[in-house]
């Protein structure tokens, strides 16, 4: 006969499996939405920002994220501005593709609902850009900003890209995780 503990503790074994597996997908769903710019700071200062900007976040399937940015630069409006990122759920966690987001890393505050992503550039002066998106419900109006996240959706289910670079589904996400602020730390 099985004693009442050892059966007591693997049901208090199981339910710690599931509540981990649940809660490793919740962060998944927390993040989608549409984000507006709130600011966009340089240290050294400089123009190396945006003036206006919009992130949406669409889940794809119970994995993956397609994470869209368009923007406007401070320095030269005209100028293209935008880009796209797939995101993976892990066991331990959501992470960016590994392919050109080294030298970014983003943060999520699930109780604010804002979206922080850190840029470090490629210049003489080693600048870092600060972008805080903060979520929103408005709908995106702006023409550029509309124009720019079409092209950018465009690109990112573009059959020449899927046949250059194959499905996002089979990408490495290993070396950027994207970290969520702990509320038990932040709050008193």
């Amino acid at each position: 006969m099985t004693p009442f503990s050892k059966i007591r503790g693997a049901a208090a074994a199981a339910a710690l499996i599931f509540c981990a597996g649940a809660s490793a997908q919740a962060p998944l769903t927390n993040l989608v939405g549409e984000y507006n710019l709130a600011s966009s700071a340089t240290v050294p200062a400089s123009t190396w920002g945006y003036s206006k900007g919009r992130i949406s976040v669409k889940q794809l399937d119970d994995r993956h994220l397609l994470i869209a940015l368009s923007c406007e630069w401070k320095r030269e409006p005209k100028a293209v501005c935008g880009d796209y990122f797939y995101a993976q759920q892990r066991d331990d966690g959501l992470y960016l593709q590994d392919m050109n987001t080294f030298a970014m890393r983003l943060y999520f505050d699930p109780a604010s609902r804002k979206l922080t992503i850190i840029s470090r550039g490629a210049d003489a002066k080693q600048s870092v850009r600060h972008d805080v998106f903060a979520a929103t419900t408005a709908p995106l109006t702006d023409p550029a900003l509309v124009r720019r996240m079409k092209r950018e959706l465009s690109n990112a289910d573009s059959k020449e890209n899927r046949r250059v670079f194959g499905p996002y589904t089979k990408w490495a996400y290993q070396e950027n995780r994207i970290e969520f602020q702990r509320q038990d730390l932040t709050t008193p």
